[in-house]
């Protein structure tokens, strides 16, 4: 309830504006500072982790991919003719088993390159997504420590503005208004160092997960 104008009009000048800033002193206590979620969910950068390790798999396995053209000439007997004790001629047929068994070990040598590139890229990406994960939670904790300052910044305001009054009001010493005014902008300037670290915290992120500039 508001109180009557003659008691605010003898209340001292401190206290008078005390009464007039209350309201907003209030709301920096009970009112959580609402933040964008500037960073999109820890889920989709996993996915952004993952679709890019499997085109990087991809790519790598174009090398290995077998060409089937042609590969049934391998398994093509050598034709001839032998003769038999008797002299007559006769068809035969036989097969380079040297061929045979080169071709069979470069499939198996391809099978594991294969797997081998695989089995890299599925440990590349667990290994950005735990570099990520880190780094999501140690921004989450930056974000509300910086929450947290910009209240504080709020009541820092209030309380200049009461110096301010002061000074105006001249029951305060130039260089008593200056100090106060000095620490006011120190404080401004911790909560931009705060925010620009954040920023470079979620650059980091972001590039980690490999969606830079989204």
């Amino acid at each position: 309830m508001k109180p009557p104008n003659h008691i605010t009009n003898h209340l001292p000048p401190t206290a008078a504006y005390f009464q007039k800033a209350l309201p907003i002193l209030l709301s920096c206590f009970t009112t959580t500072t609402a933040l964008p979620q500037d960073l999109p969910p820890l889920g989709e950068l996993y996915a952004a982790i993952d679709s890019f390790y499997a085109a990087e798999t991809h790519a790598s396995l174009l090398e290995f991919r077998e060409d089937k053209k042609g590969e049934w000439l391998k398994y093509i007997p050598n034709v001839g003719l032998t003769y038999t004790i008797t002299g007559n001629p006769r068809p035969s047929a036989s097969f380079n088993t040297g061929v045979l068994y080169q071709a069979k070990r470069d499939k198996q040598r391809n099978a594991a390159r294969r797997r081998s590139i695989e089995e890299k890229g599925a440990l590349q990406a667990a290994r950005a997504r735990g570099a990520v994960a880190k780094l999501y939670t140690a921004y989450q904790l930056r974000l509300e420590a910086l929450a947290f300052r910009r209240q504080l910044l709020a009541i820092d305001e209030q309380l200049f503005r009461m110096e301010e009054d002061r000074y105006e009001r001249e029951e305060i010493s130039p260089g008593d208004f200056l100090q106060a005014k000095r620490g006011w902008l120190l404080k401004q300037q911790e909560v931009r160092d705060m925010e620009v670290e954040l920023e470079v915290l979620r650059q980091e992120i972001m590039v980690g997960s490999f969606r830079v500039g989204r």
